[in-house]
């Protein structure tokens, strides 16, 4: 039922009038009465006109929140709310400090304290090491979260763009993070969010996801 229908229907029920009384005292038939309250059709003109002075309903107050209510489904994929740019880059920039101070911390902290300042050393932060971790957080946090640390934190998760499904298998959580970690290098991918509808980066885009905010049971 619209916001229209519904404000109708409830503010008839308020006054205690039975949809056939609302017809006779607006000569509006049964039948239409019957169809704006089940959302079959949406009055106009003089027929809403009619309905408010009866009903004693301000019509501006019934569009503004008509208005309102397409706003917000507007935000809404397969019943899901996305989740804002702002909470986005929170849940990153959080997971990645939680990630340096558990591991970051401790290489330097070992680095300094044994004084390995070899610039020709191993390279604890390549490519071939980020991708192993991203793949293994990946595959490890999705079963459990439906998405990764950051997400978990800030209530939100990962579904398929194209069925709604919660995004939560090893090997599709190992492949997302493992764009994500990668492409981060690069800074186009991350900053794409800020100009894209459904506040998607490339890696959402390659593997049809969408960040959402957990519905509250």
């Amino acid at each position: 039922m619209s916001i229209i229908g519904r404000t109708i229907c409830e503010a008839r029920k308020s006054k205690g009038l039975t949809q056939e009384e609302l017809a006779e005292l607006t000569k509006i038939n049964l039948r239409t009465i019957q169809r704006i309250e089940n959302n079959e059709n949406e009055p106009r003109g003089k027929t809403l006109n009619l309905i408010c002075d009866v009903l004693e309903i301000n019509m501006e107050d019934v569009f503004n929140r008509q208005k309102q209510e397409d706003i917000t489904n507007s935000n809404l994929f397969h019943g899901y709310k996305l989740a804002s740019k702002g909470t986005r880059l929170l849940a990153n920039l959080t997971e990645f400090f939680i990630f340096f101070i558990i591991i970051g911390v401790p290489l330097i902290i070992f680095k300094i304290t044994t004084k390995d300042f070899n610039p020709n050393g191993p390279k604890y932060a390549s490519p071939e090491h980020i991708a192993i971790f991203s793949i293994f957080i990946g595959a490890v946090f999705y079963p459990i979260f439906t998405g990764n640390l950051g997400h978990k934190i800030y209530n939100l998760k990962v579904i398929s763009s194209e069925s709604g499904n919660d995004y939560g298998k090893a090997h599709e959580g190992a492949i997302r993070e493992f764009l994500k970690w990668m492409l981060s290098i690069l800074i186009f991918p991350m900053i794409w969010i800020l100009w894209d509808d459904k506040n998607q980066n490339l890696y959402d885009k390659l593997t049809k996801t969408l960040v959402v905010e957990k519905k509250i049971e």
